[in-house]
């Protein structure tokens, strides 16, 4: 049989290696119509051919662009790499460190010391509520608490009785160091310490000045300083970093700016001492009924120890413990005070129950170290921050505020 009359089409072999390579040489293939294929045999040395109406030919296609190499300044779209680090070099950096940390010999998958590392945590939430005394280093839980707390309730007192200026310059310490913790805490997002400060002490100022229009005035002239702030960092924060610099600014400096509008209200001051009591002491009723009575877990991925019943028992502190204090203040009706204490009740535990979230994100246990074991101002004041704003508008409804 001639040459001519064979198909000069190349036919792809079989098999998927060789049809890549066929592919890489030729490109790619796309049937085209059913027709005949005539093949020269080689076995012996007669020619053969063979004929099968079945069979496909074959026509070429253009092949695929190659795809582009990703460089190093491209933004990442996987979520989870897209959290904090928006930058391929920032993933591989980090994918680095991983694979260091996995070479070693004594090292297991990253999967399995995630998992060891979240049940540690568990671990140490559930272990911390029956640890022997001597465990601690002396003294119960609850002594440490009350050690702490009397000399802060001291200083609060000072402050609250004082007034005015003094009163101001307190809480804006307390705020400058919120705000240091929480930028600590989440320092792999690159805020700006500089700037979340300056929107808290805007805040607190405007308020003794102006009021509510200033704080509003204040906090809206934040913003533009924020993205300017984190934008020229080194190295640069994205868009997580805005939203920590903001949180500071929102969360801790208006609640603190709403403690000095409630202290220059009439009767201020003794609206301060009622809300900060009901939320200590709603806290420790809350704390002692859980240990005593607690079996329901209240939200165990936020925060494993709280419990239904301790809250329940918090509640009912809170408010009993409010309307006791409004029973010396004969400007203060009964259910006023009851009113008063229903809402640091329920704005109390909310607080606190933020802050836990805030904390569980970033990994740690406490805000800080400034009252020792029991953490930092974020970890003492995260339900009075919260109580001290529904405080202001209750009192503000009752007409307390001109």
């Amino acid at each position: 049989m001639a040459d001519d009359d064979l198909d000069p089409t190349p036919v792809p072999p079989r098999g998927r290696r060789r049809q890549a390579r066929f592919e890489l040489e030729f490109g790619d293939f796309e049937p085209a119509e059913r027709g005949r294929r005539r093949r020269r045999g080689t076995r012996g040395t007669d020619d053969r051919s063979v004929t099968s109406s079945d069979e496909l030919t074959y026509e070429t296609a253009d092949p695929l662009p190659a795809p582009r190499r990703p460089r190093d300044r491209d933004v990442i779209v996987e979520a989870d790499d897209a959290t904090y680090d928006s930058r391929l070099v920032d993933r591989d950096q980090r994918v680095r460190g991983r694979s260091r940390r996995a070479r070693r010999a004594d090292a297991p998958p990253a999967d399995d010391v995630a998992d060891e590392i979240e049940a540690l945590e568990r671990f140490e939430d559930a272990i911390e509520t029956v640890r022997s005394p001597s465990d601690r280093g002396g003294g119960s839980d609850l002594g440490a608490r009350v050690l702490v707390a009397i000399p802060a309730a001291i200083v609060a007192i000072l402050l609250v009785a004082q007034g005015g200026w003094i009163f101001v310059v307190g809480i804006a310490a307390f705020g400058l160091i919120g705000v240091w913790e929480l930028c600590r805490m989440f320092a792999r997002t690159r805020p700006s310490l500089v700037a979340s400060s300056a929107g808290v002490l805007a805040i607190i100022v405007s308020a003794a000045l102006w009021g509510r229009e200033g704080m509003t005035t204040a906090l809206v002239a934040s913003i533009p300083l924020i993205f300017l702030a984190v934008a020229i960092s080194v190295p640069p924060g994205g868009m997580p970093g805005v939203a920590v610099t903001l949180l500071g600014v929102v969360w801790i400096g208006f609640a603190l700016g709403h403690a000095v509008l409630l202290r220059d209200s009439d009767h201020g001051g003794g609206i301060v001492v009622n809300v900060l009591v009901g939320t200590f002491l709603g806290d420790t009723g809350a704390y002692l009924g859980g240990r005593l009575f607690g079996s329901h877990k209240l939200a165990p991925r936020i925060s494993p120890n709280k419990t239904v019943e301790g809250l329940l028992i918090g509640i009912v502190t809170a408010v009993v413990a409010t309307w006791f204090a409004g029973l010396y203040q004969d400007w203060l009706s009964g259910t006023d005070a009851l009113l008063l204490g229903l809402a640091v009740a329920i704005a109390a535990p909310a607080g606190d129950l933020f802050e836990s979230f805030l904390k569980r994100d970033a990994g740690t246990k406490d805000a800080g170290t400034l009252f020792g074991p029991h953490g930092g101002v974020l970890d003492r004041l995260d339900a009075a921050m919260f109580a001290i704003v529904a405080g202001f508008y209750v009192w503000l409804a009752m007409g307390g505020v001109s």
